[in-house]
């Protein structure tokens, strides 16, 4: 429908194109290309720039294919045009837009004939297309240059027009490329001064390296920057957690301020529980009690990383009170008697107190929540042993011994236990008395002297094999 009144323009456009390529900003990242054809648009991505950001526009359907070694950098691209399906190139139909070649995660998107947000009495309201670098000579239905411009700028708010490659015929399948620049810069109306910062967060808790970069875009270019308390530059670095407030001016004195905060990161901190006996050492120290202690390390980052330790310290009372030639242990452990002139266990003897046979030196092993001691040794001197007296209420015979040990005992005995022990009071058997009349096998003991025992009886009585 516009083409009639564009083909007028063609031959004033041609010398306009020739000039040399331009670059709008040094530091933009947006691309533009604008035509009136459509047709084939290959660009070639071979600048490596971050944060690409493509714009086309075009009143015919355009096929785009992305393509080149820094292909990744593009993070948005976008089309808004007419996309009208007639053919004006010749060669394979376009018949509708599509946008080839994306990076993995960029979803290209495709717009039709979207409003503008610049009002230019030259250019259409809506955008469709575009073929001139001139605003102020009418485009025949097209868009103006700053109107394409101010549409692309508002979509990508913060980021500033590196260059706008803009014609009117259909574009060559000969590649378009980032390097080559554009031939149109033209600065949008009424496009208000806007700022976006950059925060570095500081890296430990309590740490002031964090930093914070205003960057202006729109309005009069230059810019100049103030942070409230601190430097006037764009750049504010060495800050600690907290707010700071920027305010960048521009030529025509128009102004935009923005708070940035930095937040403190929380301490690296490890909670621990452990259970130790008698003692744990910990941060330099040797802790006999339980409660809660801290240390402060430096963690892989240079930060400090805190551990707090809830420790429990078990101990156990070795103690050993002797009552005549019985000896005791505190109660509610678990219980091993030793012979300290062997340096060995006596077999049986595991209850909390302990009465020897002969005299000796004696301790015990107590045992409570893992933890484990050995008491001090106990002189025993044992006298007065008793032979047997049949007259008794207990009554152990024969003696000597044969194959069996026989024990008659009263009533109110009968369930006790009887032990045996050599002569160097170990214990070589025991049996637990049920009858009145208790018969124990012997047969297995060596020749010698062999003392008995019944609990809870304070004699013993001394027998031979």
């Amino acid at each position: 429908m516009y083409k009639r009144l564009l083909l007028s323009t063609v031959f004033i456009l041609a010398s306009y194109f020739s000039q040399a390529q331009l670059l709008c900003s040094p530091n933009g990242n947006i691309i533009l290309y604008t035509n009136y054809d459509g047709g084939v648009l290959n660009i070639n991505v071979d600048v490596n720039m971050p944060n690409i950001k493509i714009g086309i526009v075009t009143y015919e359907a355009v096929e785009v294919n992305l393509t080149g070694a820094y292909v990744n950098n593009v993070t948005a691209i976008q089309y808004a045009g007419y996309n009208s399906n007639n053919n004006n190139c010749g060669g394979p139909v376009v018949p509708t837009t599509v946008i080839n070649g994306a990076p993995v995660g960029v979803t290209p998107v495709i717009v039709y004939s979207p409003a503008s947000p610049l009002a230019n009495a030259n250019g259409n309201p809506n955008i469709i297309c575009g073929y001139s670098c001139d605003t102020n000579v009418n485009q025949g239905g097209c868009n103006t240059v700053d109107q394409i411009n101010a549409y692309f700028m508002g979509i990508w708010p913060g980021s500033l027009i590196r260059f706008h490659k803009i014609q009117y015929s259909c574009w060559t399948n000969s590649p378009q490329i980032l390097s080559g620049a554009g031939n149109c810069c033209v600065i949008p109306a009424g496009n208000p001064l806007q700022m976006t910062t950059q925060v570095t967060q500081p890296s430990c808790n309590g740490s002031c390296d964090g930093s914070a970069t205003a960057v202006a875009s729109g309005g009069t270019p230059p810019y100049t920057y103030q942070w409230i308390g601190g430097p006037p530059a764009a750049n504010y670095p060495n800050l600690c957690p907290g707010m700071y407030t920027v305010t960048v001016m521009d030529a025509g004195a128009n102004s935009v301020s923005q708070v940035v905060t930095l937040i403190n990161p929380a301490p690296i901190a490890s909670n621990i529980a452990h259970t130790a006996c008698f003692s744990y050492f910990f941060n330099g120290n040797n802790i006999t009690n339980s409660g809660l202690y801290k240390d402060t390390l430096q963690s892989a980052n240079g930060c400090d990383s805190i551990i707090n330790l809830n420790l429990t310290i078990n101990t156990v009372n070795n103690s050993v009170t002797q009552t005549g030639i019985t000896l005791t242990a505190t109660a509610g452990y678990t219980y091993k008697w030793l012979n300290c002139a062997t340096n060995t266990l006596i077999p049986g003897a595991v209850s909390q107190s302990y009465t020897p046979a002969v005299s000796g030196s004696y301790a015990v092993i107590v045992t409570n929540n893992g933890c484990t001691d050995t008491s001090i040794c106990k002189n025993v001197v044992v006298t007065g042993l008793e032979e047997i007296n049949e007259n008794s209420l207990i009554s152990i015979f024969p003696n000597p011994l044969g194959q069996q040990l026989n024990i008659d005992l009263a009533a109110n005995y009968i369930g006790h236990n009887c032990i045996i022990y050599d002569a160097v009071g170990q214990v070589v058997a025991s049996q637990k008395l049920w009858q009145t009349r208790n018969i124990i096998n012997v047969s297995a003991l060596s020749k010698g002297v062999y003392i008995i025992a019944i609990d809870g009886v304070n004699k013993k009585w001394k027998v031979q094999k």
